[in-house]
């Protein structure tokens, strides 16, 4: 079976990307799949023509890439050719899968024509693939959705990651001693991940001990604007920024932390979190999307959004953990995220959708 997943400009690899896509292709082909990569331009009624017979499953992951624009007329129109392609394909006997990571582009510029097309997306698919429960009852609500809708866990992000520098190796490098306790938080810098509330609650906090370290991605003048400004709001806060942090890099700034701490606004499913757990760094997350499932019952806080001090308390009572037991307890459960599972049950989701749904 040969299927296309369409991901990023990066293709399906483990670095210079998010891993996710490699992952999954280099897992499932241990089950008889080859996953060859899709780009935002791959798919066109001329390609769908020409790969039937080869291509048997098209597995999409964030639609919103495949016809994002910066003109309004080309956003719209490339929205619209990327549905018909996908009906095209569906007539020819393609198999439709969506994987939905978010419900809807974090930041979009025509939220109905998104919900418009997912609506279609969702009435096309053969299946949808969803991260947690939560997302399977947003999915029914927002798009109308209950058949063939299987849950499959986000996997870990173990083996991309290098990970043999000690945590004092780790904090040395970052000017840290044993006495401090550092909050962390890792990621692109942009509006819904709360880095400005995050800094805004960590000044609050009492003690000389205390450090939050920012490991900040930034592709906006948002996100240099942020990264520049918070250290001015508190001697505490380390910035540490890039546009592009290589792997190898990344042990010196988990290893470093105590707690990762992901104040999002909003969220379905995180691949920072992950990335925190698949390094055994405990979480502090909000009751909002698929991430308390992956968090809970051992490997972090879980907070009330709606709660004013919901992020304070949390982050405070974080300091009054154990923090290696806590942090055995993360990688543990990153462990569980396991890819041989996820492919195997991915691979049922192409082959036979009813025979996985009695898995779900």
């Amino acid at each position: 079976m040969r299927g296309v997943f369409f991901w990023e400009n990066g293709g399906l690899v483990l670095d210079k990307a998010n891993p996710y896509g490699g992952l999954l292709a280099q897992a499932i082909r241990k089950f008889g799949v080859e996953l060859e990569p899709g780009y935002p331009d791959t798919i066109s009624h001329e390609w769908v023509h020409q790969n039937k017979g080869r291509i048997d499953v098209l597995h999409l992951n964030w639609p919103h890439y495949m016809y994002d624009r910066t003109e309004v007329e080309d956003h719209i129109a490339r929205c619209a050719e990327v549905i018909d392609c996908l009906a095209l394909a569906r007539t020819l006997g393609y198999k439709i899968v969506w994987t939905v990571h978010n419900l809807y582009p974090h930041e979009s510029s025509n939220r109905d024509l998104d919900h418009l097309a997912r609506i279609a997306l969702t009435s096309l698919a053969d299946a949808l693939i969803v991260h947690c429960e939560k997302a399977r009852e947003l999915v029914r609500t927002h798009f109308h959705r209950t058949e063939n809708v299987y849950v499959i866990p986000h996997g870990n992000f173990i083996e991309p990651y290098p990970n043999t520098v000690s945590r004092e190796k780790a904090r040395r490098n970052l000017g840290f001693t044993d006495d401090h306790f550092v909050y962390f938080n890792f990621g692109n810098v942009r509006r819904y991940k709360g880095i400005e509330r995050l800094v805004e609650v960590f000044t609050s906090l009492p003690g000389d001990h205390l450090r939050l370290l920012l490991g900040a991605k930034y592709y906006t003048k948002y996100g240099q604007e942020v990264a520049a400004s918070v250290t001015r709001a508190d001697k505490r806060v380390i910035v540490r920024s890039s546009r592009f942090f290589p792997n190898e890099d990344l042990q010196l700034l988990f290893n470093a932390a105590d707690v990762g701490v992901f104040p999002f606004s909003q969220v379905l499913t995180s691949g920072s979190v992950i990335t925190a757990l698949s390094f055994g760094i405990p979480v502090i997350v909000p009751e909002s999307g698929c991430v308390p499932e992956a968090v809970l019952p051992d490997a972090g806080l879980v907070y009330d959004p709606e709660d004013p001090g919901g992020l304070q308390r949390a982050m405070l009572e974080a300091q009054e953990r154990d923090i290696p037991a806590w942090k055995r307890a993360a990688r543990a459960r990153a462990h569980q995220l396991d890819w041989a599972q996820i492919a195997e049950r991915t691979r049922h989701v192409y082959e036979n959708p009813e025979r996985e749904r009695q898995n779900a």
